[in-house]
């Protein structure tokens, strides 16, 4: 990161003041977030980051959407938009770079992080083994436990992914 501020850091490409800012919104208006998924053979792990507005202050979103990618969704009935940044090697560079200035936040960023580098083990989110899937569901459940999560959204646990795992004879050691 260098001692200067207002330098370019890391292969995003902002200046560290536009770092701190985007760790400052997170911290505030964001949210780090492990997803796991059914996929047609088994289940995936995805990190996701969102950050949230009044459809009023979009403004801001686009901002951000300008520094550091993602898309942004809006959603009329609830006054609502949504920049979320779905692409795994986005999410890391991203983490890496605003992770200096996380507070209340860090912990999830940091437990993102391994997730990212279980995930980054094989081409194509293709995990060696599901003693692998199974560390990453782990860690996102730990993500949740972190996070506020809005009551009985909890769809799929690590006990639901290890026994489909089982039933699909895909266990590895």
């Amino acid at each position: 990161m260098g001692n200067t501020v207002g330098s370019r850091i890391l292969s995003l490409e902002i200046l560290e003041t536009e770092a701190a800012f985007t760790a400052g919104f997170l911290e505030g208006d964001g949210c780090i977030s492990a997803k796991i998924g059914p996929t047609s053979g088994s289940y995936r792990v995805r990190v996701v980051i969102s950050f949230t507005q009044h459809t009023k202050n979009r403004i801001v979103l686009e901002y951000l959407q300008n520094l550091i990618g993602g898309k942004i969704s809006d959603y009329i009935f609830r006054q609502m938009s949504e920049l979320c940044i779905y692409d795994r090697e986005k999410v890391n560079v991203i983490l890496l770079t605003i992770l200096p200035f996380l507070v209340s936040k860090r912990k999830q960023a940091e437990i993102a992080l391994k997730i990212i580098e279980i995930l980054n083990k094989e081409k194509r989110g293709k995990l060696k083994n599901s003693h692998d899937l199974l560390e990453a569901v782990k860690l996102a459940e730990e993500i949740r436990a972190l996070n506020s999560n809005r009551k009985n959204k909890t769809v799929h646990t690590f006990d639901k992914v290890f026994s489909r795992l089982k039933d699909k004879n895909i266990l590895t050691p």
